[in-house]
């Protein structure tokens, strides 16, 4: 099951990841969050249930449904200022709830947040917000439920970009590690007399092949700017007959990329998104090794997308 780090949404890009989860699970009646007098936000649905907390059993009526966001990648529904302080998140939306239901029935209250929640504090949690509400039908959702909504619902995963901060796309990294030292090693001096790429080798339609990709032309700039200028001496070192096992060891990571890119494509919106998530992969895997070599790593990685060795083109 892929493990989906929220704390990289913006608190907006979340309350809209929750709305599109409620509409799956409640109904598509589900409202955009709006923000009440006191600035809170709530987002509502009344009807009976889809899908919550089962199709045999749903709720029915008004549900108030509540987002609460962090970017602490560890922080959990224990914590003291989230649940056990007077002061703390909890305590504050129960006294908020308390006036909204002067004026506003409900009979359902859902918060969804991307906090840790362990089964114990979820039963203490439950058990404040019925007593605070009075209401018996009360839920927290924290991440471990909301990433089971994500892989039941990959989809949602997709519209948000979750799938780029995913578990990493593993493959045998190594070759392309050791070709890259060698070729590091042994290269000419940078800026000095490299042949243009483009003035040894003929381009193909590249806005095409970007636009079957989906990358970006700013990132397109980004490589002719920054990688197209080594393109020729890679060519020439990976021609060169005394170099055939680093050849070798680059057309066999090729062929693992071309066949991972395959599978694993629709975790990535834009194909930007899958350079920089390979060469994140190769430096971290070897960070001793290439760590003064990364941007030679992102060179090498762009060589491959211009070249045809990776991504799509037809």
């Amino acid at each position: 099951m892929n493990n989906y780090p929220c704390e990289h949404l913006s608190a907006d890009e979340f309350e809209n990841l929750v709305i599109r989860i409620c509409k799956e699970i409640l109904g598509v009646g589900c409202k955009t969050f709006s923000p009440g007098r006191d600035g809170a936000k709530d987002s509502w649905f009344t009807g009976v249930a889809e899908n919550y907390p089962s199709k045999v059993s749903p709720w029915k009526g008004t549900f108030n449904i509540q987002a609460k966001h962090t970017q602490l990648q560890d922080a959990s529904c224990s914590d003291n200022d989230f649940y056990v302080n007077v002061s703390s998140v909890l305590s504050k939306e129960i006294k908020r709830l308390k006036e909204v239901m002067v004026t506003t029935r409900f009979d359902n209250y859902i918060i969804f947040t991307n906090r840790k929640l362990s089964g114990g504090a979820h039963t203490n949690i439950i058990k404040k917000l019925q007593t605070g509400t009075g209401l018996t039908n009360v839920e927290i959702i924290g991440k471990e439920e909301i990433n089971t909504y994500l892989n039941d619902f990959p989809h949602i995963a997709q519209q948000f970009g979750l799938f780029k901060f995913a578990a990493p796309l593993r493959f045998f990294e190594k070759d392309l590690k050791d070709v890259i030292i060698f070729f590091g090693r042994n290269r000419k001096v940078l800026n000095s007399g490299i042949k243009s790429y483009a003035s040894v080798f003929p381009i193909i339609d590249k806005v095409q092949k970007n636009k079957l990709n989906n990358l970006g032309e700013e990132y397109f700039d980004f490589i002719k700017t920054n990688s197209l200028q080594y393109f020729g001496e890679i060519e020439d070192f990976l021609r060169e007959p005394k170099n055939e096992i680093y050849t070798n060891m680059y057309t066999n990571t090729v062929s693992d990329l071309q066949e991972l890119i395959i599978l694993e494509r629709k975790r990535f919106n834009e194909f930007e998104h899958i350079i920089k998530h390979l060469v994140e992969y190769v430096v971290d895997s070897n960070r001793q090794e290439l760590q003064s070599l990364r941007s030679l790593v992102r060179v090498f990685i762009h060589f491959m997308y211009f070249n045809c060795d990776i991504g799509r083109v037809q």
